[in-house]
């Protein structure tokens, strides 16, 4: 006795797509699933590790790049000035330095 299989393998595919469109987070604020206690400390932080004076530099020289790039006529979709390299590089490439990690990442 043969027995069929209950979903073909597209039927298969089709589920694995609906579930990986229910379980993604991208539409949520944040990606953790945070209690509310969690969350709001985990705002605080944020909020004070943005506000250290090497961050506001960071920012303000961020700023005065993106305008003077602007003027020129550059076209920066998608991108962010990376403090780095010191030159405009897309978002992806300026997270986690580059696929090392930040534990790894060497500071000025």
């Amino acid at each position: 006795m043969v027995v069929q299989p209950k979903y073909s393998i597209y039927d298969i595919s089709y589920f694995r797509l609906l579930n990986n469109n229910l379980l993604s987070r991208n539409n949520i604020g944040m990606a953790q699933k945070l209690s509310k206690k969690a969350k709001a400390a985990k705002s605080a932080r944020d909020k004070r590790y943005a506000m250290t004076a090497d961050r506001r530099k960071k920012k303000a020289e961020n700023q005065r790049k993106r305008r003077e790039a602007k003027k020129n006529g550059k076209n920066l979709n998608g991108k962010d000035y990376d403090h780095k390299t010191g030159r405009f590089t897309s978002v992806k490439a300026n997270r986690g330095n580059r696929g090392q990690g930040t534990k790894k990442e060497k500071r000025k």
